[in-house]
């Protein structure tokens, strides 16, 4: 028997209201926000003079895995909810309802399954700047560091892989078997974000000192700004993240708003890291290697070129620092990016 929209409990007709709000309104502005930094980041990697390196290629391929399987994930959503607030508006429990019954229909399916895509490409790159990050620590922190991180991101894919089985059934998203399988993959992605938030924040923050004490203060030194700081270590992904998975424990409405943006989240905190990486401001393997005392002894000169913040507006990307004595740098000259 059909039910009309009037005869629906607030609480349903409240819940409707914001999945409807999210799957268009929202979903639609980060999809928008995702589209313009993914088209800025592709344009940043291949306009360029010099030849296309094998990170420079995979980085606009990774990108465009992720950019492609969010927005599939997010016109599926969008569908979903055009066809259940067009057409099923008299299903019993509303429109909400029917999309918790189909949710084994191919759109439905196709959402799930890219959403689950695109965190493991995401959870991987982060995974990857650790790595960078702890490139040139010792042995055994760097070995100890990858083994966790590792470890949770195969906790991540088992965990999302079984969750994924519950929902090949008839079990619905939001169901109490769905919830209880889906809530340790969604809490092992953000343990390991977490996780490398702090590895990368600890990393930067420590180099911060030692340019401080070494270089003197920078103040658009491209690795030390707060900003660099909170886009390196993808703090916009990991508070997404956290703010989710209470949401969706609880069984909170809002848990639609998070929901319907976080696979567009997932896409953007990569999308600035690779962005700053295609213009030389993000951390690299080379980096580390400024952090270590023995590179330059004291009472000797050593010339070392580094990419700095200050000599790219006027096109130039490259400064020479002459290290003298206490291994205290004074800028030479910046000369002409090649």
């Amino acid at each position: 028997m059909a039910t009309s929209v009037g005869e629906l409990p607030h609480s349903v007709l409240y819940a409707a209201s914001v999945s409807l709000t999210a799957v268009t309104f929202v979903s639609g502005i980060s999809w928008g926000l995702m589209t313009a930094l993914y088209v800025l980041c592709m344009y940043s990697l291949t306009c360029h003079r010099r030849p296309a390196t094998r990170t420079t290629v995979l980085s606009a391929v990774w990108i465009t895995i992720l950019w492609v399987s969010s927005s599939l994930s997010t016109l599926a959503n969008a569908y979903c909810a055009l066809y259940a607030y067009s057409w099923q508006m008299d299903y019993p429990g509303g429109p909400i309802t029917y999309l918790a019954d189909e949710w084994n229909r191919p759109m439905p399916a196709l959402a799930y399954w890219t959403y689950f895509i695109t965190m493991w490409f995401a959870d991987a790159l982060m995974l990857w700047r650790v790595t960078v990050f702890y490139d040139g620590v010792h042995r055994l922190v760097k070995l100890s560091v990858i083994t966790v991180m590792f470890t949770i991101y195969i906790g991540v894919v088992a965990s999302s892989c079984f969750s994924l089985a519950i929902l090949s059934t008839n079990q619905t998203f939001y169901s109490k078997y769905s919830r209880r399988a889906g809530i340790p993959s969604f809490t092992l992605s953000v343990t390991l974000n977490v996780f490398a938030t702090a590895l990368i924040s600890i990393r930067l923050f420590l180099f911060k000192r030692w340019t401080e004490k070494n270089l003197g203060h920078r103040e658009n030194s491209p690795y030390t700004n707060i900003v660099a700081m909170l886009i390196e270590s993808s703090t916009l992904y990991a508070t997404w993240s956290v703010v989710f998975i209470i949401l969706y424990a609880i069984n909170n409405p809002g848990v639609y708003v998070m929901l319907m943006t976080l696979c567009n989240v997932q896409v953007i905190a990569p999308l600035l890291i690779i962005y700053r990486v295609s213009r030389g401001l993000a951390w690299e393997q080379n980096t580390s290697a400024m952090t270590s005392p023995h590179l330059f002894p004291a009472g000797s000169d050593t010339i070392l070129e580094l990419q700095d913040a200050r000599c790219q507006p006027q096109g130039k990307s490259i400064h020479s620092m002459v290290f003298s004595g206490a291994a205290r740098a004074e800028v030479e000259s910046c000369s002409e990016g090649r």
